[in-house]
């Protein structure tokens, strides 16, 4: 944070120590008067690359951690590749190697779960198969067991509703790659215990994360907000004809650390589009194509950008450039935008405006926290401060007068209705001038 304005450091310094003093509703408990459980033993069920990652956190701090997968000698595979790539960014060196191998039980079998005191999950993002699986650990696991589910969307309830106690349920939102990434997403349902906040709190901070509680919504906080993000940035694909490239230097050049169709090709298209289709939500007509295509990002060697198969250096693909011009030659948009200042704009506002929208249905407390959350889970620039930040320093009457525009030009496209605390703006600015 060397380069960072001393004001924004002073703030975001108070936003991390804002996310220790967590509260939940209607009087269930808070930090001031909640016990966590005792963790001397962990256990991460799903041996993807998440789960991987979020066992290597736990034995880095030095506790006893299972991780179950479906082949012992697959994942020991996978694990000595991810150390080589650990070892050659710096991250892991021999020692740490060994520690975590000192402490990594290594598993099929659910069973060997019986004693452990937080299980969290991280299977494949499908509401049976968490429900299935979370029957069968109500039944293998002791009564004082956290349970913690790595969902980036489901709703928990729908989750916990299988448990026999579904106060021992809570999100453990973490983010790709886990054992970088310091922010995880602390989720309550309608029937999680104060004393499981605590000890999700408490196995964060042990293994160096900050966790920021949140309600239970579709997609949470961080992920709605991404989401209208990425909308927009497609947007100005089949709209108004950007290319992908165009767009990602646009946003770096602003201080971003990637451009959203780099991350989007990263995280795996199908992703979004499994998250979709199990919400309802329409997809556009360059998604259609895209998935139709089956370009889903490096996964598949193509997605927005190609990839070379053996380096996976990324490259301009003609064969997608081609598409969006297909898509975007007969579009009318509504809204101008002119220069890169308004293609920021046009992407950043009505993210800022999520985020209110947030606030205001209670799902998290304080603008600083989603602040945080994207200035260390995204790699927003830090220099803004983060998303609400940046918005305040723009000026909150401009974007507020900005999105009550676009409003009136797009009144059907849900991503701009305007949330309470700008139209209040526009609404003083209005009695103001009287």
């Amino acid at each position: 944070m060397d380069k960072v304005p001393e004001e924004v450091r002073n703030y975001l310094m108070e936003a991390h120590q804002l996310a220790g003093q967590w509260s939940l509703p209607n009087n269930r408990g808070d930090h001031t008067n909640s016990e966590a459980t005792e963790i001397n033993s962990v256990a991460i069920i799903g041996s993807g690359t998440m789960g991987k990652a979020m066992a290597i956190c736990f034995c880095l701090a030095g506790l006893d951690t299972f991780l179950v997968v479906r082949s012992e000698q697959k994942c020991l595979k996978e694990l000595e590749s991810m150390y080589a790539t650990e070892k050659a960014f710096k991250r892991l060196n021999d020692a740490r190697i060994e520690k975590i191998k000192s402490k990594l039980r290594i598993t099929t079998d659910l069973e060997k779960l019986n004693d452990a005191d937080l299980v969290i999950e991280s299977v494949f993002e499908d509401l049976k198969l968490k429900k299935e699986l979370f029957t069968k650990l109500d039944k293998i696991c002791k009564s004082s067991c956290i349970f913690g589910t790595n969902t980036s969307s489901f709703n928990l309830d729908d989750i916990s509703n299988v448990l026999k106690d579904p106060s021992r349920l809570v999100g453990l939102h973490f983010f790709n790659p886990a054992n970088v990434i310091r922010l995880v997403e602390v989720v309550y349902g309608s029937k999680t215990s104060s004393t499981a906040i605590a000890t999700a709190f408490e196995a964060c901070e042990t293994i160096k994360k900050l966790p920021v509680l949140v309600g239970n919504c579709p997609s949470f906080v961080f992920n709605r907000l991404l989401h209208v993000y990425f909308n927009q940035s497609q947007k100005l694909m089949y709209e108004y004809g950007y290319l992908p490239h165009q767009i990602d230097k646009i946003i770096t050049n602003f201080g971003f650390l990637m451009g959203p169709l780099t991350v989007a090709d990263m995280t795996g298209f199908d992703v979004m589009e499994k998250l979709k289709k199990e919400n309802g939500i329409e997809p556009n007509e360059l998604e259609k194509e895209m998935w139709r295509q089956k370009r889903y990002g490096r996964k598949t060697n193509k997605g927005f950008y190609k990839y070379d198969e053996k380096t996976q250096r990324k490259e301009v693909d003609s064969e997608m450039e081609q598409m969006i011009r297909h898509f975007s030659q007969n579009a009318k948009p509504n809204i101008q935008i002119l220069n890169d200042q308004d293609l920021i704009n046009f992407m950043l506002y009505p993210t800022i405006n999520e985020g209110f929208l947030c606030i205001e249905e209670g799902v998290i407390s304080h603008e600083s926290l989603i602040d945080i959350m994207f200035i260390l889970g995204f790699g927003w620039p830090i220099h803004t401060g983060g998303p609400m930040r940046f918005g305040k320093t723009e000026g909150i009457e401009k974007v507020a007068n900005t999105l009550i525009h676009w409003n009136s030009l797009e009144p059907n496209d849900h991503v701009y209705m305007v949330a309470n605390k700008l139209k209040n703006v526009d609404k003083k600015n209005m009695s103001s001038k009287l």
